[in-house]
């Protein structure tokens, strides 16, 4: 009998204590930045996928720096040893592809989403990029009307995968959507998920070991989750968000889950008194029944942006920074619901996170120099013990930085760099 566990209990962190920790520069281990992009293309929105021996598969966007301008949507891998793959332009002629997301499976064949202008619309569309370079086609994943932007992707450990999506049609309301993108390269159908929606948010989606789903989003009063099997049996629309006033703000949610199901929807909340951003969390079991809400960041905290990840066993990691960017805190919470301290990794803001297996893990964000002049690329790690590191500064020039992680704990990071003249992406690995 599989035991299956998910993530139950109340913890109010209004008057927790904050942990704070030191820096320390001489964090090792990292390899040297490396320039992934062409040096006379402006490059943006690094994409980071890698499978469980640590091949990746890199992905930004370009555009030209003379007019006409021309976009691209470019991917390159990189082999477990650091070893560079040419550079692949995967996005159609006329296309003004943005924010590129990628997934991959166990094997190292991936999936590449992204949002395109094209011709007099905006679509999803999607791409496989085999674990040997191989290109497949390009598909739309989304309907030709109404208009379509931001999608979000996710991958089984045999490569089927779920594309979600923001759809926003011409009476006004926005509408979350999802689509299926198996292995062979073959699509499900375009499915709504939900019958009610007034201005929903970007959905975000998680998968476990079994192809199991996890999804969420905000729609303006309220946040909600859905599970969808393998077999592709939806649960009932879910309401995670807490019911305590029904003008209260909800938006940004984020999914993670272990290997059976059981998973965690984390989101902002604004209430509407007194106008002040809260994160919170709910557990979702695998066939969609919730837990109970917990509030985890301090009363003193404005939260603007945030970050989940659950290992294998359900032990999950949350991170957030503040919107005036002075402090970036993270909080563990264990599989069987027990809430750890706040911690304060540093100063900063746009977090990513990824854990392994056993829950050893890196964050990564965008903090400032000491002059507070250039933004840097800054680093700490997460132990499955619970314990996270002091912060160190893997690069002296970057933003945006984004991440992900092997079955045993090593990383690839990617971020944007401002050069002389162009603005590139540089890789690192480690720690």
């Amino acid at each position: 009998m599989v035991l299956r566990r998910w993530i139950s209990g109340f913890v109010a962190a209004g008057a927790a204590s904050v942990m704070v920790l030191g820096a320390n520069p001489a964090f090792a281990a990292y390899s040297s930045p490396v320039t992934v992009s062409s040096s006379t293309w402006n490059a943006t929105s690094p994409a980071v996928g890698v499978d469980r021996e640590g091949d990746t598969l890199l992905a930004w966007t370009e555009v030209s720096t003379s007019y006409p301008y021309t976009y691209r949507l470019l991917v390159r891998q990189r082999s477990r040893s650091g070893v560079l793959g040419s550079t692949k332009v995967i996005s159609p002629s006329g296309q003004v592809p943005k924010s590129p997301r990628v997934a991959l499976d166990d094997d190292g064949d991936a999936v590449v989403v992204w949002q395109a202008y094209a011709g007099d619309t905006y679509r999803i569309y999607a791409r496989r990029v085999s674990r040997t370079g191989v290109l497949g086609p390009v598909l739309a994943m989304s309907t030709a009307t109404p208009r379509a932007f931001l999608a979000d992707v996710a991958t089984d450990s045999d490569g089927d995968a779920l594309v979600v999506w923001n759809e926003r049609r011409s009476d006004g309301t926005s509408w979350p959507m999802v689509r299926r993108f198996r292995r062979d390269g073959t699509t499900g159908s375009v499915t709504q998920l939900t019958r009610t929606a007034r201005n929903a948010d970007v959905p975000a989606v998680a998968i476990d070991r079994q192809g199991d789903a996890l999804i969420g989003w905000a729609d303006d009063n309220a946040i909600y989750a859905r599970t969808l099997s393998s077999t592709g049996v939806y649960s009932l629309v879910r309401t995670a968000s807490p019911a305590l006033s029904p003008i209260d703000g909800y938006s940004s949610a984020r999914v993670a889950v272990d290997r059976y199901g059981n998973g965690i929807v984390a989101f902002r909340r604004r209430d509407a008194a007194t106008g002040h951003s809260a994160l919170w969390s709910r557990g979702v079991s695998p066939v969609g029944d919730l837990g109970v809400s917990r509030t985890l960041s301090p009363s003193t905290d404005e939260v603007s942006n945030h970050v989940v990840a659950s290992d294998l066993d359900g032990d999950v990691v949350v991170v957030w920074d503040r919107t005036d960017a002075t402090a970036l805190h993270a909080r563990r919470i264990t599989r069987t619901g027990t809430v750890g301290s706040v911690v304060q990794l540093g100063i900063g803001r746009e977090p990513d996170l990824a854990v392994d297996d056993d829950g050893d893990g890196v964050v990564v964000w965008q903090g400032r120099n000491s002059a507070s002049t250039v933004n840097t690329i800054q680093t700490a790690r997460v132990s499955s013990g619970g314990t996270f590191g002091s912060a160190a500064t893997i690069s002296s020039n970057g933003e945006a930085p984004r991440l992900d992680a092997t079955r045993t704990g090593g990383v690839v990071v990617a971020w944007e760099r401002m050069f002389t003249v162009t603005r590139g992406i540089q890789v690192t690995s480690g720690p």
